[in-house]
């Protein structure tokens, strides 16, 4: 008989997330958000001046998915378009409202967070959103998950 072996991290992150987003997906619905477009948004608003493909790089999706996002977005009022640095490039803006949206959700995923988590200690929370942050520095090459830390 073999002993047994640690599942692989790819996996325990993989139903982590299915299990963690199936909780926030539930505190965002009366805001009709998704936790992809929270993502969108939270994203803009850390990084104001993101091209449509560094926000598609960043969130881990497709340029089409992003699109398709930032149309729902858009006809829900939650962004708009301004003209970009070029003066023929557009970028994405917050709509007006959009901050208060957001600082609501907040209130709704700490709930999901507190549930999901159940009883970890403080430090064993902080210590994982660490680890986490770290990971997505270096999975995605971004140095900006490491603000805060």
């Amino acid at each position: 008989m073999h002993p047994p072996t640690k599942p692989p991290i790819p996996y325990l992150l993989a139903y982590a997330f299915t299990l963690a987003s199936r909780r926030a997906e539930e505190e965002l619905r009366p805001h009709e958000l998704t936790l992809r477009q929270y993502g969108l948004l939270t994203q803009l608003q850390l990084e104001p001046e993101l091209t449509m493909s560094e926000l598609a790089r960043q969130l881990g999706v497709s340029r089409q998915s992003l699109h398709e996002m930032v149309g729902e977005l858009e006809r829900a009022g939650h962004l708009g378009r301004l003209p970009g640095s070029s003066g023929r490039t557009r970028r994405l803006a917050l709509a007006p409202g959009t901050e208060r949206l957001l600082a609501r959700t907040r209130e709704s995923l700490t709930r999901a967070e507190a549930g999901f988590l159940g009883d970890m200690s403080p430090p064993e929370i902080e210590t994982l959103r660490e680890l986490l942050q770290r990971l997505l520095a270096h999975a995605t090459d971004d140095e900006s998950w490491l603000a805060g830390m």
